[in-house]
């Protein structure tokens, strides 16, 4: 397997590395990918507004945690690791600050349900202590990847304990294809036709996704299509919003503008203005690498 690392070129020591690998194919049908941030925040002067996304992930911490804040709320921290399920609306923000040194287990959709037999609908939203939801599963690892350097160690201790647990995870089945047909698609097949071809009814479809994803198949849709074209904008910025729109299948540029209202609080305009000034702000910080963007 080869490993990813991005290295920016930072004029200050201080950089944050990203790193990301997907996992060995054995695996594949359940974890999406493997990463890791390192940084060094000299204070909470980094934030950024969550949107409503589909992914979901263990995430460990192994240094200083990511503080969290709701509108209305001043910040708290996580737990030292955290289960999170799908995000269905914007109105937490995420700051940094001090030594960051994370790792994370991105899930395919169905991943978490099949493998350990969580209820998705129970993480909407949520970013749970890992302890609190898989008890039994997870202490012996949270310690061994404590007690592990780099990253290349993690991901091998992660496989294997994924793979222990492969003989109780659930087979894969048509509504884990579904699911990942609509992420492969960005969203882009019809829901009702896919529940035809597998021979089962939308009722059957709508609950069996709740269950095993946390969000109905048409919202999820939603959730991959907006993602679809946000990394769209990511890759090719000066691209126009009408053309990123008719990409992804949106009805028009309006018809995007107003999934981005509903999804992040903002137009994509300023939604991609904010991520863009917070990369510009790395790269003439003190205390922050231009990889800044790549890392959230």
């Amino acid at each position: 397997m080869g490993v990813r690392q991005a290295q920016g070129q930072a004029k200050t020591s201080a950089a944050i590395q990203i790193r990301q690998i997907s996992p060995h194919p054995s695996l594949r049908s359940l974890v999406a990918s493997f990463g890791e941030r390192r940084a060094d925040f000299k204070s909470i002067n980094v934030i950024r507004a969550l949107n409503a996304r589909p992914d979901q992930f263990i995430e460990f911490y192994f240094r200083e945690p990511y503080l969290v804040r709701e509108k209305g709320t001043g910040f708290s921290a996580t737990p030292t690791s955290v289960l999170v399920g799908v995000t269905s609306a914007p109105g937490k923000d995420l700051g940094f600050v001090g030594q960051i040194e994370t790792f994370t287990i991105r899930f395919q959709p169905t991943g978490l349900a099949r493998l350990f037999g969580v209820r998705m609908t129970e993480t909407v939203d949520q970013g749970l202590a890992l302890a609190d939801v898989l008890k039994r599963q997870t202490p012996a690892l949270e310690s061994a990847l404590a007690k592990s350097v780099t990253f290349e160690e993690r991901v091998a201790i992660a496989q294997a304990w994924i793979a222990s647990w492969l003989e109780q995870s659930r087979p894969f089945d048509e509504i884990d294809h579904i699911a990942r047909l609509l992420v492969k698609t960005g969203g882009k097949v019809s829901i009702g036709r896919l529940a035809d071809r597998a021979g089962i009814s939308a009722r059957q479809l709508q609950r069996r996704f709740l269950r095993d994803v946390g969000v109905t198949p048409k919202f999820f849709g939603r959730l991959t299509r907006f993602e679809a074209a946000l990394a769209a904008q990511s890759r090719q910025p000066d691209q126009t919003w009408a053309h990123i729109a008719a990409e992804a299948g949106y009805a028009d540029e309006a018809h995007l503008s107003r999934e981005a209202r509903a999804l992040c609080g903002m137009t994509p305009q300023t939604f991609a203005a904010r991520m863009e000034a917070i990369s510009t702000l790395a790269v003439v910080g003190p205390e922050m690498s231009d990889l800044f963007k790549c890392a959230i």
